[in-house]
């Protein structure tokens, strides 16, 4: 039976996201590094070979080719590190993340207008992250092959979900700050 989570529920998940496991993905901003940061090193580069020609313009009258061709080839390099960058920076938004536990995340998909179910485990294949339930009275399969804050789901345990039964659906992890989602199950045995 569903029931509806507080604020102050809905407060403790915010503060514990450790303990919700759920799929951030349509979250995170990839290519998180923009043009402009990007654009950096080559016009640094740019600047340096700009410099160089301003400050030994003698040194440019009497070798123009090794002048051109050490100021091309610094152009090229520089130019040739802007997708390295782009894999850097999109690395570090995601390293960030999971050190985090994903709250930012977390906190930009969490609805104000949530519910809370248990279900009951039946029986749950860690390889595929699949498994079988008992969700208001009906059985069911489940997945979480693309959620983050990985917890071990046991079979023949009760689980408590959060949805807002069209984008968002969590799992929360039996914790004693999060045993309240969990004391409807016990309340109807």
């Amino acid at each position: 039976m569903p029931r509806k989570i507080t604020p102050e529920e809905r407060n403790i998940l915010l503060n514990n996201p450790e303990l919700v496991m759920f799929n951030p993905y349509s979250s995170l901003k990839t290519h998180h590094c923009s043009l402009r940061k990007a654009l950096i090193l080559p016009a640094f580069i740019a600047l340096l070979f700009f410099l160089w020609g301003f400050l030994f313009p003698d040194f440019i009258n009497s070798h123009p080719m090794i002048f051109a061709g050490t100021g091309c080839a610094a152009l090229i390099v520089a130019s040739g590190a802007i997708p390295i960058l782009y894999l850097v920076m999109d690395d570090r938004a995601f390293r960030k993340a999971r050190e985090e536990h994903y709250a930012r995340q977390l906190k930009m998909l969490l609805p104000k207008d949530l519910t809370c179910r248990i279900a009951h485990i039946l029986w749950v294949t860690v390889e595929k992250a699949e498994g079988g339930w008992i969700l208001d009275g009906k059985e069911e399969m489940f997945g979480y092959c693309s959620f983050v804050n990985y917890f071990k789901i046991e079979p023949d345990t009760d689980l408590a979900i959060i949805s807002d039964d069209k984008r968002f659906y969590a799992y929360i992890k039996r914790d004693n700050k999060t045993e309240r989602f969990y004391q409807q199950a016990e309340d109807k045995s």
